[in-house]
């Protein structure tokens, strides 16, 4: 049996056991050598997973206190690692918007865990500017033993950095486990965890002096909401879809399945959108759904009604059709009482960012619009945006773990990450394309 084959079968979750025994986390290797004496004046550190109000709470009780106040950071949609991270380094977009994705030139499923264990870097381009991370392997263990691999990778970076301060003037790095912390062990144990990461930025700050420049950021936030599985197969076949691994019908639907997540992304004919987005409408925890008709309007449904999003040269519009599904009447009744709303409907993108803030689906269009057309070389036909409570992904993984919350949603709180920094400034609100100029550049 092929590799791929044999890890989608369920896995006990013992028989992780004897590896997670065995594995060694610690830097990839460096690239090229630097220069010998050098002092280590910029520290660039990548927090998966860890969301705005977690930050903001420990700031405001007096916790990173050498860090200016923390500002929010807009996750793209889907609030996914594939997605955000590239974004903030500049990179072209993910083929797909998670390992597992579906290549619609080839009409094939590619990617999956086995080559996100081997070769990660080969899916997710701001690995480029990584120095120090774990390897795939203790990726995935990180989701079945979240603390001992959290502990382990904070004892590898401490390590690793000290290594390379010797020689270089700027290190990045990225931990991942605080994302698997999160899923996981839920809200608690990450803050007690990020307590042990302020211990560690302290002792290299008194090292280095106060000279030293610390950037700190997430990718996405967490619902911290205990999660179940969402029915969509079940509800794919009784409305007459076929589950595939390739499009050759109208009812064929292919639905790449990875992480535990809060949206799915699902792939058809065009034809068959519409009906699919239908078919989809009452599925329990689904919320909304978002698809992009022929004539370049994207619709977004949900059991609270239909509503279209036009884009015109940097501006938006969001017409109701039927209710409200994004709850955005407010909105819309500020944006016109500012006079920002045109003759058509239309207002500026920085509005619709800035009314939006406080609402449940903080830069809903933008982010929207980023889904369907650019945040991913192989963009779905239909994307689906789940309540708190639910996900979606490889059955897998179900089977081996209980989720204590998920992100991936168009939801705030599932959005909305972080960025501080000990010499920044920057504003209080930032989209994910906003970072890249904070950051050194990689050759």
């Amino acid at each position: 049996m092929r590799q791929g084959r044999l890890w989608r079968r369920v896995l006990p979750a013992a028989a992780w056991l004897p590896l997670a025994a065995c594995v060694t986390l610690g830097g990839r290797p460096a690239a090229a050598e630097g220069r010998e004496g050098a002092e280590l004046r910029t520290l660039v550190l990548m927090l998966d997973g860890v969301p705005y109000e977690v930050m903001d709470s420990l700031w405001r009780a007096g916790h990173f206190r050498g860090f200016r106040a923390p500002s929010r950071l807009v996750s793209p949609f889907p609030s996914l690692t594939n997605v955000a991270f590239p974004r903030m380094w500049g990179e072209s977009p993910p083929p797909g918007y998670e390992d597992r994705y579906f290549d619609r030139e080839e009409n094939r499923l590619r990617g999956g865990l086995l080559e996100h264990m081997v070769q990660p870097g080969e899916h997710s381009s701001f690995h480029r500017h990584v120095e120090v991370e774990a390897d795939g392997v203790t990726a995935a263990l990180a989701y079945l033993l979240p603390g001992p691999v959290a502990r382990k990778e904070l004892a590898d970076f401490r390590r690793e950095l000290e290594r390379r301060a010797a020689r270089d003037s700027a290190v990045v790095a990225y931990l991942m486990s605080t994302d698997a912390l999160a899923h996981q062990a839920g809200r608690e144990a990450l803050v007690e965890f990020l307590l042990e990461v302020e211990a560690l930025l302290e002792a290299t700050r008194e090292r280095y002096g106060p000279g030293l420049r610390i950037l700190v950021f997430s990718d996405h936030g967490n619902d911290f909401v205990p999660t179940q599985r969402v029915p969509l197969d079940d509800a794919l076949r009784q409305a007459g879809f076929r589950a595939a691994r390739r499009i050759e019908a109208d009812h064929d639907v292919v639905l790449p399945r990875f992480g535990l997540v809060g949206s799915a992304f699902l792939y058809t004919a065009p034809a068959a959108e519409a009906r699919l987005a239908a078919a989809l409408q009452e599925v329990p925890g689904v919320d909304l759904i978002l698809f992009e008709d022929e004539a370049g309007r994207i619709h977004i449904w949900s059991r609270r009604g239909r509503a279209e999003v036009e884009a015109r040269e940097g501006r938006y519009r969001y017409a109701p059709v039927t209710g409200d599904p994004l709850g955005f009447a407010t909105v819309l009744e500020r944006l016109r009482a500012m006079g920002e709303l045109d003759s058509a409907g239309f207002a500026p993108d920085s509005a619709w960012l800035r009314e939006s803030l406080e609402t449940p689906y903080v830069d809903a269009l933008w982010r929207i619009e980023l889904a369907l057309r650019g945040a991913v070389r192989h963009p779905a036909s239909v994307l689906v945006s789940f309540e708190p409570g639910y996900h979606y992904g490889d059955p897998a993984a179900d089977a081996l773990v209980q989720m204590k919350g998920t992100h991936g949603s168009l939801g705030t709180r599932s959005s909305l990450a972080f960025f501080m920094s000990t010499h920044i400034e920057a504003p209080p609100v930032l989209r994910s394309d906003d970072v890249a100029r904070f950051l050194p550049r990689s050759p």
